[in-house]
């Protein structure tokens, strides 16, 4: 066991360097103290007081083994036959307060005289050795960051546990946080296992103090999430250690509580400004202020729909468990997408519309008045009035699965849902039904007896439907049976669609669940990017058109793509389909060719022009390996400890221009990030220096789409892999875009910010 746990201060300018040694234990060993002393010196020699502290039932033994003439004397002989040396006895009181005593040396005139504060000030200094030096911050990489118990997002994290490696650091520690208990203690919770070590010092100290063998009860509660479950008993004796604060949110549940009322509660670590005041060991806020030092600054954390690190989409979010936590950077595989991952509804949807321009980008599917529109929209108008197969099969569904007694049919007020309402209007008639027809709410004037039919054209989240259905509610006394029809339903997961049909068809009326049928649906990435990859590109064409302000032909190109973009999301053009991506270096638009590996046989013997229906099969792939196991029970792309990215390999066997641009805009930066890996980085590197220095080449059409990608940090290589950038020969002339990019990613990755001349 260590005995001693030693450390250096200064407490000011004026003030002379302190050599502290904290003596734990109630065997004080005088040799060892004294070889201890020693190697100290050898790193310290000018130090000129020395003080130990120690807890106060040492008292006795230390004052009869060191504090004599003999023994300071041999001490200073130990280390220098003229070693000038005050030694302060400083013992820590059941309470926190201090007995000092100092014995100054002869030769030193002038001494101020020791005080609490002192001892108070070095104790500080004592902990912020062991803070930093043990690691209590632990900072992720920018590739990955922490959800931490409570749920927050932060990438910084505070691990206790690092600091209690050291028996006799433990015990200071420990020491440190009498001033802050109740007058006795025989319970003790912690909020983590991970400070068990710190509570089991604290009740041996405690102990000790009252020179008895009394059991105090030690129990963690499991952090946040066994708060609600815990059954706490408490009294005036009973302390809550927290082990570490960086919302307050805990501090606050555990206050909350009505076994708790009279219970202490003690945090050991606050990154927060403690602004009521709680009994807090260590505040990072006055840390900061004490010492100067940045390692306690920049401790945010953000809910997880409002976390930057999450929409820089680059940066996964690792989650912790309650007391073990593990740091090593997660470990990262990759995978190779396959023709069977394009599963048979996926290829029957691409065989019945992909000719019929309904699968579009960047539109509401409303009046294209939102400020951020949806990436993905499909509009069910067009497959109502160009497809036989889609009216044969929303017949089907009528007959199938329209209640007979249904009187109203309430559409939705997305694109595509009047269209369908009217084309179930007339299967019904047929049926010699006449139900009424009314757009968002029931008819007032029609009032429904027997039941309700409501029909979305398309939905994502499903909110149009949520909405009608709470306005359903203001009926209740009807009590009628609700039958939801949709279109075309778009969906994250099979689990989260789930959820959405059990919140819409969940009733406690007499006539029991409602139903739920879709005519159509597929699987796709719905609001996964945070920001999607035509809204990053923006960005970089603003910045481009400023930069080339004064180059009239270029400025014309990056201008009129931007106004592509931004006239995308109005009614007039209701998304972008056909020309989703960038056009080729030699400024044509990509065209996929015959054979696509995802598609029937017979869909894919011609080549193929609309950009966004090949979008749309990428997504859908890439959305059900990040969301479906495969037998294994792995999800390929799933998210998790373990790093999942897309094989670099990928953009060799799929080599087409248009393959490659929808795997770059649909991947998620992480399965883009090939930067921690060597032999993957080279090869993205060296397909793009190929592309580099062949622009004109077929194999170069994608060219602009990984240039874009570059610059907006969704594929991230090492640098040294692509060195061909930095000294690229793109002639502006002939590929002025193209040469805008480049030199836009050179800058980027390089960090050259001088307008660099072009090679001609």
């Amino acid at each position: 066991m260590k005995e001693f746990y030693f450390y250096n201060a200064e407490l000011g300018a004026n003030m002379p360097n302190f050599m502290v040694c904290y003596c734990s234990g109630s065997d004080f060993n005088l040799d060892k103290f004294y070889n201890h002393v020693v190697e100290q010196f050898k790193t310290a020699i000018f130090t000129k007081d020395l003080v130990i502290i120690s807890p106060a039932f040492n008292k006795e033994e230390i004052n009869d083994k060191l504090f004599s003439a003999n023994a300071l004397a041999k001490l200073k002989d130990k280390i220098n036959s003229l070693q000038v040396l005050n030694v302060h006895r400083c013992y820590i009181e059941k309470d926190g307060n201090f007995d000092i005593k100092s014995h100054f040396d002869p030769k030193r005139s002038n001494q101020l005289p020791f005080t609490s504060k002192d001892a108070n000030n070095l104790i500080e200094h004592g902990l912020f050795s062991i803070v930093t030096r043990r690691k209590l911050v632990v900072e992720a990489s920018p590739n990955f960051h922490f959800i931490k118990p409570s749920g927050k997002h932060t990438n910084k994290f505070i691990a206790v546990a690092n600091v209690l490696e050291s028996a006799s650091e433990i015990s200071f520690i420990a020491s440190s946080l009498l001033k802050l208990l109740p007058t006795d203690v025989d319970r003790i919770y912690v909020d983590t296992s991970g400070i068990y070590s710190l509570a089991y010092e604290l009740a041996n100290l405690l102990d000790a103090y009252n020179e008895s063998s009394n059991i105090i009860s030690i129990d963690s509660f499991g952090s946040y999430g066994g708060i609600e479950e815990y059954q706490f008993y408490s009294n005036e004796k009973t302390l809550v250690l927290i082990s570490a604060s960086t919302s307050n949110n805990l501090f606050k549940k555990l206050n909350a509580q009505q076994s708790l009322e009279q219970a202490s509660l003690v945090s050991v670590v606050m990154t927060q400004t403690n602004s009521q005041s709680q009994k807090v060991l260590i505040e990072f806020k006055k840390y900061s202020d004490q010492f100067c030092s940045k390692y306690f600054e920049h401790f945010d954390s953000y809910d997880a729909s409002n976390c930057h690190m999450c929409l820089k989409e680059h940066s996964v979010p690792v989650a912790l468990d309650k007391s073990r936590f593990i740091f090593d950077a997660p470990r990262r595989e990759s995978y190779l997408p396959l023709a069977i991952d394009s599963d048979a509804n996926l290829k029957e949807l691409i065989s019945l519309y992909k000719d019929l321009d309904a699968f579009r980008c960047l539109y509401d599917g409303v009046k294209g008045k939102k400020s951020k529109a949806p990436e993905y929209f499909i509009d069910v108008s067009k497959l109502v009035s160009g497809s036989d197969k889609y009216r044969e099969k929303v017949a089907n569904a009528v007959l199938r699965h329209y209640p007979m007694n249904a009187d109203s049919i309430i559409y939705c007020k997305d694109s595509g849902a009047k269209e369908l309402a009217e084309l179930i209007e007339k299967e019904v008639n047929k049926l010699g039904l006449k139900p009424n027809l009314s757009e968002g709410k029931i008819d007032e004037q029609n009032i429904p007896k027997n039941g309700i039919v409501v029909i979305a054209g398309c939905i994502q989240t499903g909110k149009s439907l949520l909405n009608i259905s709470r306005d359903l509610r203001a009926y209740r006394e009807l009590d009628l049976p609700i039958t939801y029809i949709v279109g075309f339903a778009k969906l994250n997961s099979n689990s989260e669609y789930l959820k959405l049909q059990k919140d819409l068809t969940f009733s406690e009326g007499k006539c029991g669940h409602h139903k739920f049928h879709e005519i159509e649906k597929i699987i796709l990435p719905i609001s996964e990017h945070k920001i999607n990859a035509w809204q990053k590109e923006l960005e970089i064409l603003k910045g481009l058109s400023q930069r080339h302000s004064a180059e009239q032909k270029l400025k014309s190109i990056i201008d009129s793509r931007m106004t592509s973009l931004r006239k995308a999301s109005s009614l007039e053009e209701k998304g972008l389909g056909a020309e989703l991506f960038l056009r080729s270096p030699s400024d044509k638009k990509m065209i996929l060719g015959a054979t696509f590996a995802f598609w029937d046989k017979l869909d894919n013997q011609e080549s193929f022009e609309h950009h966004s229906t090949v979008y749309y099969t990428i997504s859908s792939i890439l959305q059900r390996l990040r969301t479906v196991a495969k037998k294994t029970g792995i999800v390929p792309l799933g998210e998790g400890y373990i790093i999942r990215q897309l094989d670099p390999l990928m953009f060799d066997r799929f080599n087409e221009g248009v393959i490659q641009a929808c795997i770059l805009r649909a991947a998620k930066s992480r399965e883009l990030d090939y930067s921690s890996d060597d032999n993957q980085s080279r090869i993205v590197g060296s397909l793009i220096e190929r592309m580099l220095v062949m622009p004109n080449a077929d194999e170069s059409e994608g060219l602009p789409e990984f240039l874009m990608a570059l610059c907006t940090k969704k594929l991230q290589i090492r640098t040294d892999h692509i060195l061909g950038l930095k000294s690229h020969e793109i002639d502006k002339d002939v590929f002025p875009f193209v040469w805008s990019l480049a030199e836009q990613a050179k800058r980027e990755l390089f960090g050259e910010h001088k307008e660099l001349v072009a090679k001609f």
